[in-house]
């Protein structure tokens, strides 16, 4: 059963806020699958997921922060695709 995380992101160069909505999973052999909506202003602006290979046991703890920067990654690079850089 999918693990849901929430949160905001404010892009530290655009200012803009981001709200996301994930959800995660592991299996035994340390894959973390994911998958997020991304809205600004209430506007869907992206559908990011993935798979984490971390083949660690560990998967488990380790997930919702690595779910998270993976997120973070794909706000970041909205915005910077937006500023044209």
């Amino acid at each position: 059963m999918p693990t849901p995380l929430e949160g905001t992101h404010q892009h530290a160069r655009s200012g803009k806020v981001y709200t996301y909505s994930a959800s995660y999973s592991t299996d035994g052999g340390g894959d973390i699958t994911w998958s997020a909506q991304v809205t600004q202003e209430g506007e869907l602006r992206l559908s990011p997921g993935g798979v984490i290979a971390t083949g660690s046991p560990a998967a488990d703890a380790i997930a919702p922060a690595a779910v998270v920067d993976a997120v973070v990654k794909a706000i970041d690079g909205i915005a910077d695709a937006e500023r044209g850089l």
